[in-house]
């Protein structure tokens, strides 16, 4: 089995600083395309999010559950499969945890717990932290949107890094 663990804010949707509210969600313009490239291709989609907001006291967890729901009632309304599932690690940056990107931790325990193939994974974000989570948990690490790190596959966006697989 393989997977793709995406980064949320900045990757899938646009980093809107601490997004706590579903009216605030706003898809990059080849977000959908791009997820149904990668299912077709036969990848199990799952988002790894550090969502700091949370251990900052700026809102609940629960937020975090509802902006979740809505992306998988999104992907559902564009005839998706949903996201397999979610790992986030709501503590801030001071916590210390061990959970949070560019800890491999929480890449995995997802892993693990649904028995994928490390080397036919991928970590994709927008930040060098997410794909360094990424070879800290033994897979690929994609970086996408922002500019070129040393070490880590780089693509313009979702779709040119999605399209990159078919071949």
């Amino acid at each position: 089995k393989k997977a793709i663990f995406l980064d949320r804010d900045g990757t899938v949707i646009l980093d809107k600083n601490y997004l706590s509210r579903i009216e605030d969600i706003a898809y990059f313009p080849d977000s959908f395309k791009a997820l149904e490239l990668l299912q077709q291709l036969g990848y199990e989609l799952f988002i790894v999010t550090n969502q700091s907001g949370v251990g900052r006291g700026y809102f609940s967890l629960e937020n975090v559950y509802q902006i979740h729901k809505q992306l998988q009632n999104d992907l559902r309304a564009q005839n998706l499969k949903p996201y397999k599932d979610f790992a986030i690690c709501p503590h801030s940056p001071d916590e210390n945890c061990d959970c949070r990107k560019p800890s491999g931790k929480m890449i995995k325990e997802l892993i693990e717990k649904y028995q994928l193939k490390a080397e036919d994974c991928y970590m994709v974000g927008d930040k060098d932290i997410d794909a360094e989570a990424g070879k800290n948990a033994g897979i690929h690490g994609v970086i996408i949107r922002t500019s070129k790190v040393e070490g880590y596959l780089h693509f313009k966006n979702l779709l040119q890094f999605a399209e990159s697989l078919k071949k």
